[in-house]
């Protein structure tokens, strides 16, 4: 196909594709077509050419702005979130007292100075990218592999099982209490944890089958219920404490602490007691990241307000209801019903009304976060579907996730027969992962995405300070829980092998149809046919998008890399939205036609669509090609306004920098060659074919050694599609050799934009 020139005033786009030239580039790459042809020895393997499309009618774009719903406030949205990280306190206080004793309360002052941190890390990660999906979404917009993300998000998933398994369980200790609380044991005949958190689990299931879901008021409804109790449990706790003459008289609250420090052990190993009350503490601030996974559903601004109040009532909470257990009861007793710890001390420092009233209030609580665990890891599973990290089932409908996930829920409790100190272990070691990952990620944002707009850019003092806090808080969990960790592995590893052999399923369906032509038995080779069909048929499950505002061939370059490591298809459009035909990209179409020469087995097609940028047009190339928005790619936006405009382009994904970042990094490849190139170059300019003896640049020879011999060589060798794509072509080696053969004087005609073709 000729390349275009650019248009002369008054001409139409499709005037301009229709020209011909016969320039370098266009010789290049009917000789790279013609080599790659002829080494498919007519085979019935050769790649299609890319095509050059063209949508000049907008009418049937829907120009609107983009659809916004009812937007949560700061009260829905905190109540939201705040059910999950509030009810924490029911079953982190046993366990706080049960590590630490009297040093509890300084654990859980750590665990609320970590906290503080995160919450600037989340703000600037998540305002930065403000789509659902917490540390999934970050990662899949920074890192350069898909598949880390994907396999990080199985983390999330194990959290999600892990917060159900042990709210359900620790509803079921509370009603126990209100049924019978002399039986504790799960397995005890007569004691009904195990029945009540198994039927919690699967009643939930059932209902979020025949399509219950959360309510944004029902939530803060209950969420103002559970303050109210929590505030009534604190300040009825205070005034026995602290009126002699109320339920607990000043001499047996003296009594209790001499008792406690004596259970304690005194002074001795103050640091080790300290640290193993800041991991369990840590395990009170679970569900922190919730509001992340929902922030495209609140109103602007609202994100780090959630973040701020999430702070103060999980503080509040666990260091006052921590330190009141510490002078109204025993903590001996209290640790013997750690699964009740706060219903004990309803009842120790008030009396049994008290008891039931926070029993009930912990079953509702924590059966809301039950609830929560579905529809969270629901919106996950579908959101990683629609991004192919896991089969398009979980995206049609959610029936199959709830269903695997009460099945893992139930599993788990059964295995752990119900034991609460090793589910809280598990969900520890999910939680603080988690939150060390989003610390570590923060360095990444700020590396690979600096111009980003977000709320806040944090000092990287800060994410190091929360990942070495998390570090000790997850070492001291492993060493208290050590039993548990095969647990743990074994489910974090079922839930990686699922993920994984999805992501890799084309790798795997080719090494399994190479295996099978290698087969001695007739009814194997039968089945390569089929094996063979059906990688096909994986590729071509949908095409992807990459929206190019430039005609740079090094991020044209990169874009088509990135897509070859982490999406397996082999349709690529390479779409360009403009307003006026007159400043047209004159190069996007040789540049791509070249790019289709060295990449073979992935079409790359360059469409032209008239209009402007934003959410109309995305979802009517959505709708147009059948691709979600999650399957369109974009370069890092480098302007203050379209960087505002993120949380309005449905999703799109943003796979690479900036701009100009690539110009800054040919400099190198441009010096290297023009030294040597720079005779030979003007006498390719003055010619009319390309010099057939390029110079000795290593960077420019390693690109001409594989321009256009390697596709031929790789396929007169037998090699596969797979080994040709597995062959980039770096940024230095394109840009040395296009400036050597005279295809640009200089880095700068490789970022054209809006500059006219190389005059000859």
């Amino acid at each position: 196909m000729a390349a275009p020139l650019v248009a002369e005033p008054g001409c139409s786009l499709r005037q301009v594709l229709a020209e011909s030239g016969t320039s370098p580039r266009n010789s290049l790459v009917e000789t790279g077509r013609e080599s790659v042809v002829a080494g498919c020895h007519g085979n019935g393997d050769c790649p299609r050419w890319g095509e050059v499309l063209i949508y000049n009618d907008d009418s049937d774009i829907v120009h609107e702005e983009p659809h916004q719903g009812v937007k949560l406030g700061q009260l829905t949205s905190t109540a939201i979130c705040g059910n999950d990280i509030t009810g924490s306190c029911f079953y982190v206080t046993g366990s706080l007292a049960a590590a630490a004793g009297v040093w509890a309360p300084v654990g859980a002052v750590f665990a609320s100075a970590t906290l503080w941190l995160f919450r600037w890390v989340y703000t600037e990660a998540v305002t930065a990218m403000p789509f659902n999906g917490g540390i999934y979404n970050v990662l899949l917009n920074t890192v350069h592999s898909k598949k880390v993300a994907g396999l990080v998000a199985t983390l999330t998933m194990l959290s999600y099982i892990a917060t159900c398994v042990v709210s359900a369980l620790t509803a079921g200790s509370y009603l126990q209490t209100i049924i019978d609380p002399t039986k504790k044991d799960p397995m005890e005949a007569g004691c009904y944890i195990l029945p009540v958190s198994v039927g919690l689990i699967a009643g939930w299931a059932v209902l979020k089958i025949v399509g219950i879901s959360e309510s944004a008021t029902v939530a803060a409804c209950i969420f103002v219920v559970h303050l109210a109790v929590m505030l009534l449990l604190m300040v009825m706790t205070f005034l026995s404490i602290a009126i002699p003459t109320s339920g607990l008289p000043f001499g047996e609250v003296v009594n209790n602490l001499q008792a406690n420090l004596q259970y304690t052990g005194g002074g001795a190993d103050i640091s080790k007691k300290i640290v193993l009350g800041f991991s369990n503490a840590m395990l009170g601030v679970s569900g922190f990241e919730s509001s992340a996974n929902f922030v495209e559903e609140q109103r602007e601004g609202v994100f780090p307000k959630t973040l701020r109040n999430m702070w103060y009532s999980v503080s509040i909470l666990n260091i006052v209801f921590i330190l009141e257990c510490v002078f109204a009861t025993r903590l001996e007793h209290l640790v013997q019903e750690r699964d009740n710890a706060l219903a004990y001390l309803g009842r120790q420092a008030v009396g049994r009304w008290l008891e039931i009233l926070v029993s009930l209030d912990a079953a509702m609580i924590l059966a809301a976060a039950i609830l929560t665990s579905y529809v969270g890891i629901g919106g996950l599973a579908a959101r990683m579907a629609t991004d192919r990290c896991l089969p398009a089932v979980f995206q049609r409908s959610d029936r199959l996730t709830t269903v695997l996930f009460m099945l893992t829920c139930i599993s788990l409790v059964l295995i752990l027969r119900g034991s609460s100190a090793k589910l809280s272990a598990c969900y520890s070691f999910a939680f603080l992962t988690v939150m060390l990952v989003f610390a570590l990620s923060l360095f990444v944002l700020q590396a690979n995405r600096p111009k980003l707009p977000r709320a806040l850019k944090n000092n990287l003092l800060i994410p190091a300070l929360a990942a070495v806090l998390v570090i000790i808080a997850l070492a001291g969990s492993v060493v208290s829980s050590t039993e548990v960790l095969p647990v743990f592995g074994m489910y974090l590893g079922i839930l990686i092998l699922s993920v994984g052999l999805f992501l890799y399923r084309l790798r795997l369906l080719r090494r399994v149809s190479a295996l099978v032509r290698l087969g001695l038995c007739c009814p194997l080779r039968s089945c390569a046919g089929l094996v063979a069909r059906l990688a096909d048929r994986v590729q071509q499950e949908s095409s992807v998008v990459y929206f190019s505002k430039t005609a740079n061939i090094c991020r044209l370059n990169e874009a088509i890399q990135y897509i070859i490591r982490n999406e397996d298809t082999n349709l690529v459009r390479v779409v360009h939205v403009y307003d006026d035909e007159t400043a047209i990209l004159a190069h996007l179409v040789p540049f791509c036609q070249m790019l289709d020469v060295i990449y073979p087995y992935v079409k790359v097609d360059v469409v032209f669509v008239k209009g402007r940028f934003g959410a109309p047009i995305i979802m009517h190339l959505s709708r147009r090609w059948s691709i979600p928005p999650s399957l369109m790619f974009i370069t890092c936006p480098t302007s203050e306004r379209e960087g505002r405009r993120l949380s309005d382009l449905r999703g799109v994904r943003i796979i690479m920098g900036h701009e100009e970042e690539t110009i800054e990094t040919t400099r190198f490849a441009q010096a290297q060659a023009e030294a040597e190139a720079a005779s030979w170059t003007s006498r390719v300019l003055a010619s009319d074919q390309p010099s057939l003896q390029p110079p000795s640049t290593p960077a420019a020879h390693g690109f001409c050694a594989s321009w256009p011999q390697t596709p031929v060589s790789l396929l007169r060798a037998g090699a596969t599609g797979e080994d040709v794509e597995a062959r980039p072509v770096s940024n230095d080696a394109l840009v040395a050799t296009m400036v050597s053969r005279g295809i640009a004087r200089q880095v700068w005609h490789l970022d054209m934009q809006r500059e006219q073709p190389l005059s000859r």
